[in-house]
C-alpha cells in the first residue's frame, strides 16, 4: 500500500473539509470517470538544465491556468509525445 498521498489529493482533501468527514468514501459517478490510470515510479536522469526547463513549464502553467501542474503529468505528456513521434514513423531510420 502506497503510504504517500498526491499533493493534489490532499488539497482536495482539504477543501471538502467537514463533509469529507460525513460522505461516503464511494465516489460519485463523475469522478468515477475520471479514475486515474495505475502508476508505476521509476526512476530516471535527466540534465540539470531539463530540470531547469520543466520547472520553467510548471511555472509558466501554474501563471497560466491559475493552478500548479504536478510534474510527472509534464513527464507523461512529454513521453506520451516521444511515443507519439515514434510510432509515428517520424523518428526511424531505416
Amino acid at each position: 500500500m502506497n503510504k504517500r498521498v498526491p499533493l493534489s489529493q490532499r488539497r482536495t482533501d482539504d477543501q471538502r473539509g467537514v463533509d469529507a468527514l460525513f460522505e461516503p468514501t464511494v465516489p460519485a459517478e463523475p469522478a468515477a470517470e475520471k479514475s486515474p490510470e495505475k502508476l508505476v515510479k521509476t526512476t530516471y536522469y535527466i540534465r540539470p538544465e531539463q530540470v531547469v526547463a520543466l520547472e520553467r513549464i510548471q511555472l509558466a502553467e501554474r501563471q497560466r491556468l491559475g493552478k500548479r501542474r504536478d510534474k510527472s503529468d509534464l513527464v507523461q505528456e512529454a513521453i506520451d509525445r516521444l511515443v507519439a513521434h515514434y510510432e509515428g514513423g517520424e523518428g526511424t531510420s531505416g
